[in-house]
């Protein structure tokens, strides 16, 4: 009897209009988020302020994730939302240059003290783009024409790129590229004609890396953190510590010890190593597990998807986010070169927490629509 009414439970969860699955990982990710951020801002000078800041973006993305999901995705694919968004996007990412520069780069847009990044904008533009674009070439037979396919797609990415890398935020332009091939991938277009074009970005990330010390010097922290411990290695090391403190059960909530003095950006970039100090390996292991949930869901919504638009959506906003959040943990665990990506739904921050939650709106709509398609066929 048990065993039947939890199979009628899962069945019933399975067939709901909207992904109950990927709504709870989503929401119990920002709670979780909001939680850690006040806890990893006890070194901060006000804690409460970050905690409330980060309750009131937690409520305006809420908000808005329950108002974009009520919105029909086909609403975005059409010609003059795409590219009217698309502009709108290079116009914020030119304005941002007018804001004076923050910790060195001009990545925010601040005013009546609030700031926001265009390039969070940036993100889901491109997805609803390709979506739309890859679809429309489909439809015309013409998703393995290199020149009406993949040289326009390519064209896009790169005014974007430009603009983000000028900031300059090479960690979000690497993700970007992720998506787009990812994307290409997903709706059929031939990998050699991306290969013909591999040596020009190839060629230009070298020239980033090697060109500017900065970024060289990142490359050889990241090989042996140990050669400048209190210098470019400090925040790597730091954080090493931190986790390495956690060992499997953690230190206990709150009860971090670098946060205090000694880890930078605790609270946003390097949030993973509070976590991994006070929660230890089974509470890392148990965030990872629910971006897992995620990527199921986001991938399930993509495969129940009606359409080529919707299934592209789905594809690009999951591996977007799941990106990012690979990206941001492996740089707490020196995995991957220092790059500064917040960890989706945790990190403190307004405008990428209110972005992601109405991504995953638009994810949980292209979800809906599945379940709609498969109804009527059955």
């Amino acid at each position: 009897m048990a065993e039947a009414k939890r199979k009628n439970l899962l069945q019933t969860m399975d067939t709901l209009r909207w992904d109950i699955w990927l709504a709870a990982a989503a929401i119990g990710l920002v709670l979780f988020g909001v939680v850690m951020v006040y806890s990893a801002s006890a070194g901060k000078a006000d804690p409460n302020r970050f905690l409330f800041a980060q309750m009131k973006w937690a409520a305006l993305g809420f908000l808005a994730m329950a108002v974009v999901r009520r919105i029909d995705y086909h609403r975005y694919a059409r010609g003059s939302v795409v590219y009217g968004f698309l502009g709108f996007c290079v116009l914020l990412l030119l304005a941002v240059f007018l804001f004076p520069k923050i910790n060195g780069a001009h990545r925010w847009m601040t005013f009546a003290g609030f700031s926001a990044q265009p390039s969070e904008l940036a993100k889901i533009a491109l997805v609803i783009f390709l979506a739309w674009f890859l679809a429309d070439r489909e439809r015309d037979g013409e998703i393995e024409d290199f020149w009406a396919t993949v040289a326009p797609a390519c064209v896009v990415i790169g005014i974007l790129a430009a603009l983000i890398v000028k900031e300059p935020d090479l960690g979000t332009t690497l993700m970007l590229a992720v998506v787009f091939i990812a994307m290409l991938f997903a709706a059929g277009v031939p990998m050699r004609h991306l290969a013909r074009l591999s040596p020009l970005p190839v060629i230009g990330i070298l020239l980033l890396v090697f060109k500017v010390g900065w970024r060289w010097e990142r490359i050889l922290t990241f090989l042996d953190p140990e050669r400048d411990p209190r210098g470019a290695g400090y925040q790597v090391m730091q954080s090493l510590i931190a986790i390495g403190s956690g060992g499997r059960e953690g230190l206990g909530f709150g009860q971090s010890r670098q946060k205090l003095a000694f880890l930078p950006e605790a609270n946003s970039d390097f949030i993973f190593a509070v976590i991994g100090e006070e929660l230890g390996l089974y509470g890392a292991s148990a965030l990872v597990l629910v971006f897992g949930i995620f990527l199921w869901r986001g991938w399930r919504a993509s495969h129940r998807a009606p359409d080529t638009t919707g299934r592209l959506i789905a594809i690009g906003i999951t591996t977007g986010l799941l990106t990012q959040a690979f990206f941001n943990i492996s740089v707490a665990l020196s995995l991957v070169p220092t790059k500064g990506l917040p960890l989706p739904f945790i990190s403190a921050g307004g405008s990428s927490l209110i972005v992601t939650l109405a991504s995953v709106g638009i994810l949980l709509n292209v979800s809906e629509q599945g379940v709609k398609t498969e109804r009527l066929r059955d």
